[in-house]
């Protein structure tokens, strides 16, 4: 679960900049602006990988609650990607 979240998360967020939206979340938004998308992407696996490293350690309410929220929030981007217009074909973001 923890990492078909974060996947969603990143795959939506990502999609999302690409096409025009602008993310909202303003650490996010920082670590984007500091490091390009390479950056977010590179936190977001190290922290999922994190997160399975220490699994057994994390209890279980902690786990879902973060599970809620990272896959509402990959809920909304979807929601937010099915209301832009498509992306040009060859065009550049």
């Amino acid at each position: 679960m923890v990492v078909g979240c974060q996947a969603a998360d990143t795959v939506t967020t990502v999609q999302g900049l690409d096409r025009g939206a602008r993310e909202v979340n303003p650490i996010v938004a920082a670590i984007i602006a500091a490091g390009g998308i390479t950056a977010f992407v590179a936190i977001k696996a190290g922290v999922t990988l994190m997160i399975l490293h220490y699994h057994s350690e994390i209890s279980t309410g902690v786990l879902a609650a973060a599970n809620v929220v990272t896959c509402g929030v990959a809920a909304h981007n979807a929601r937010v990607l099915n209301e832009l217009p498509p992306k040009e074909a060859g065009s550049e973001p």
